[in-house]
């Protein structure tokens, strides 16, 4: 069966097997996206159920109208999702060394220092950029700011920062 049978199977009659069929046919690619990203070991599990979703997801707003082939179609989605997954990991490694737990302490304190010398705009800005990792235009929008304004305030806040080290 070619992918276009398979998903018509899918699409109209929910049908089990024709999606297992699917899985089966694009698993390793699947997999071979994620050892592409470099993603650590630890979090090769989650990623391949992202991809199983992904899949499923291709599958039901899959149009053949577009001019698409389902391939091209299910990479697109798949690699835009894991680009996102991969932009909201968390960048560091903890170790479970006492010298780097007792360091922590004076980080937090830092950190609080720090805070202490920002406006209430840097505050609020500190906490949602880069505690809560949220966009910028969303930052905007509920601090009633603009955009520049936003990214002003980051900059200052790494400067101060940057200076405070």
């Amino acid at each position: 069966m070619n992918d276009y049978e398979l998903v018509y199977l899918i699409q109209t009659e929910m049908c089990q097997v024709a999606f297992d069929f699917m899985y089966q046919k694009y698993r390793r690619f699947i997999w071979k996206q994620i050892h592409l990203l470099h993603v650590n070991y630890l979090e090769f599990d989650d990623f391949h159920q992202e991809g199983i979703l992904m899949l499923l997801k291709a599958v039901s707003t899959f149009n053949e109208a577009k001019n698409k082939t389902f391939m091209r179609y299910f990479e697109l989605i798949l690699k835009r999702h894991y680009y996102h997954l991969v932009r909201r990991l968390p960048r560091y490694i903890l170790k479970d060394e006492a010298s780097f737990q007792q360091g922590t302490y004076y980080i937090d304190e830092s950190i609080d220092s720090f805070l202490m010398t920002c406006s209430d705009i840097e505050q609020w800005i500190y906490q949602f950029y880069f505690v809560e990792c949220r966009p910028i235009a969303s930052i905007a929008e509920d601090l009633k700011l603009s955009k520049k304004q936003v990214y002003n305030t980051i900059y200052r806040i790494k400067e101060k920062y940057k200076s405070m080290l």
